[in-house]
């Protein structure tokens, strides 16, 4: 073998599998019908009324200062800041105005169209990967509620992925001669992107230490990634340097804005970490720690309920050593939570650190921060690469954006996007290391854990109830007594007449059912309503409908003129967006003596005002800007935390921020 050859097998896959089958013959025919069938229902969960939802804030910037780069490229040309991210966004939208126009359908389609490629990833990476296990894991990423809802969202986190997924092919299954590129280039597509690849490449060395460190001290092997990695720039040197040249070319053409504006060299390098980390202390949009964990059991409810399965498995597997220490750290969350005061905890010196909100925050910061380094060990001392490195990244990338100070719904991506292949890895793994027939499960046994789990459930509803709380819980205790009966002394009895089901694949089902009911509640039914945890600050159908009744009043002259629009304060977004074909009829930030000659003015709301500071002439309107639900953690429990997963109900009040809209009385003055 020669010197090349070996660094290849040293820096192929994080660890050896099976081997790949062609692609065309991987699945059975049955298997690609399903397959067929999962796709399609994605893809119709990404496309279809793509347009459907109003504008958020942050999409109305996106989109127009890409216009802005559209429309004046040798002027306007994108200057890196950090608050709109990096410029790969923007020269996107470029070509996706040059093709299909500028329409709120359009400028959403280069995310939904990578939203829709993501569903194909699973087939890229087969050699990891069961039929059943592949076929599951594409099913959790097309109905996967968080991953539609952003696939038809104009943000810059599908690029990222992008990006994440150029850097994971170079580690695993590209040519020996490419890895070096598909590395580099994966990570400058995220460095081109958002800031976020600073997070990135930290979780990306912080697991080559620690892997590195463990295996060296503990497992006593000299064979490490990160000697991988040396060995294969020692010996395909030339490969990685001109892949090193082109991503510097690449970087450089980005955030030059084609070779034009040399600061922005700089500052791509170093005015993003400068801007987010005072953001990150500031806590600009504060939120709890668990902020990520409640996303994932709100809208990734069977995905929450694997991650709460593979604790229960994991531990029950592990080594001794390993439970003993899990042990210790269950004790210690018992004991913190009840010595921490609740009130204080914003000012205790312990949990400060961390931006702890509540004790509920102390439950996930001790699972988070201490089972991502279990879980690692655990495969390490396995010699189970791939699920080391899988566990590693899921685990670590859920605590760091925990951790962060900016607490936005678009950030819990990242951890259910790494949860996906650890968990299918883990289960794929688990079952067949111990396996349970799946196939001949007693239908007896299914009712007596229903009876179980509706009894458990209403007992801690029950327990949990307030005093001026109604008495609805006790049905559920009784349904649960009956069905749980039923299977000891009926179906005890009548069992072999049942029979035995296929209980595996009847979990899928029900999970696939479920996670499509989701994603439609959350991206049709309730899309951009302030109710929706993941609407954070969404622009309301109000102001929306309002914008599209002024675009045709201006453009068609339904009133026999051509109303002019005032727009300023916190409307000038997304509004900016929605009058931007209104030239000359749209104007913002005037100064208050020129309003009289506008049909309509959108100002700032005030719950008092002084007199005179509405134009005479004119009729007032309060309108909901942007709605948001913000969840008093103080009342959760149980109960609500499952109504907010399964039907999305919130417990307390919504949020909004308005404007004010100022119509003019006599209109006739506008058609002279």
């Amino acid at each position: 073998m020669s010197k090349r050859e070996s660094a290849h097998e040293d820096t192929g896959a994080l660890a050896r599998s099976s081997g790949s089958s062609p692609v065309t013959s991987y699945f059975t025919p049955y298997q690609w019908c399903v397959y067929g069938v999962i796709i399609a229902v994605g893809l119709l969960l990404r496309w279809l009324l793509l347009d459907m939802r109003p504008y958020h804030h942050d999409e109305s910037l996106h989109g127009m200062y890409g216009r802005y780069f559209y429309d004046f490229p040798e002027n306007n040309y994108y200057k890196y800041d950090p608050m709109l991210h990096g410029p790969m966004l923007y020269n996107s939208m470029r070509f996706i105005y040059a093709m299909f126009g500028d329409s709120l359908w359009a400028a959403r389609t280069p995310v939904c169209l990578m939203g829709s490629l993501f569903m194909l990833v699973p087939l890229l990476y087969r050699k990891f990967f069961t039929q059943s296990a592949a076929l599951v894991l594409t099913a959790a990423i097309a109905f996967s509620p968080t991953l539609v809802y952003w696939s038809r969202f104009l943000r810059e986190d599908y690029w990222v992925v992008s990006g994440m997924l150029f850097t994971l092919y170079g580690f695993t299954v590209s040519h020996k001669s490419w890895r070096a590129f598909f590395v580099l280039f994966g990570i400058t597509i995220q460095w081109c992107t958002k800031e976020s690849a600073i997070v990135s490449i930290a979780v990306l060395l912080g697991y080559l230490v620690f892997e590195a460190g463990f295996k060296l001290i503990v497992l006593k092997e000299r064979d490490t990634l990160a000697g991988r990695i040396l060995k294969y720039i020692g010996t395909y040197a030339w490969e990685t340097a001109w892949a090193l040249v082109v991503c510097v070319l690449v970087y450089s053409w980005f955030y030059g804005a084609g070779f034009r504006y040399p600061q922005g060299l700089t500052d791509g390098l170093f005015k993003g970490y400068d801007y987010w980390s005072k953001h990150h202390a500031m806590e600009r949009i504060k939120g709890p720690f668990n902020f990520h964990i409640y996303v994932m059991g709100w809208y990734e409810f069977p995905i929450f309920i694997a991650f709460i399965t593979h604790l229960v498995l994991f531990y029950r597997r592990t080594t001794s050593e390993i439970r003993y220490f899990a042990m210790v750290v269950l004790t210690s969350i018992v004991l913190a939570c009840f010595y921490t005061d609740e009130a204080q905890i914003l000012e205790n010196p312990v949990w400060k650190p961390f931006k702890l909100k509540d004790n509920l925050d102390i439950i996930g910061l001790f699972v988070l921060l201490f089972h991502a380094p279990l879980v690692t060990i655990h495969h390490l001392l396995k010699r189970e690469s791939v699920l080391a490195a899988a566990g590693y990244f899921f685990t670590a990338m859920f605590f760091v954006y925990s951790y962060l100070g900016e607490k936005v719904p678009w950030l819990s991506m990242y951890p259910v996007i790494f949860a996906l292949p650890y968990l299918t890895l883990f289960f794929q793994d688990y079952f067949k290391k111990y396996p349970t027939d799946f196939k001949n499960y007693s239908v007896r046994n299914v009712f007596l854990w229903v009876g179980i789990v509706f009894m458990t459930l209403g007992f801690i509803f029950i327990l949990e109830r307030k005093p001026a709380d109604p008495k609805t819980n006790e049905d559920i205790v009784i349904i649960g007594f009956g069905i749980l009966m039923a299977s000891i002394a009926v179906l005890d009895q009548w069992g072999n007449y049942l029979g035995r089901c296929n209980i595996g694949r009847w979990v899928v089902a029900l999970a696939a059912l479920f996670s499509i009911r989701a994603a439609i509640q959350t991206n049709y039914l309730y899309g951009g309503k302030e109710t929706e945890y993941l609407s954070q600050v969404h622009s309301t159908y109000d102001v929306a409908e309002m914008a599209k009744q002024i675009i045709d009043d201006t453009l068609n002259q339904r009133n026999g003129y051509k109303p002019l629009v005032f727009v300023t304060g916190e409307a000038t977004w997304p509004l900016a967006w929605y009058f931007r074909h209104l030239k000359d009829e749209y104007k913002f930030q005037k100064k208050p003596e020129e309003t009289s000659k506008f049909t309509y003015l959108f100002i700032d709301w005030k719950d008092k005002r002084d007199p005179g500071e509405i134009p005479e002439g004119y009729t007032e309107r309060k309108m909901n800007l942007r709605g948001w639900w913000v969840p008093d953690f103080r009342q959760i429990t149980l109960k609500k935390f499952l109504r907010y997963s399964i039907n999305h109900y919130p417990w307390n009040t919504s949020g909004f921020t308005y404007t004010t809209l100022l119509m003019a009385k006599d209109t006739t003055r506008f058609k002279n």
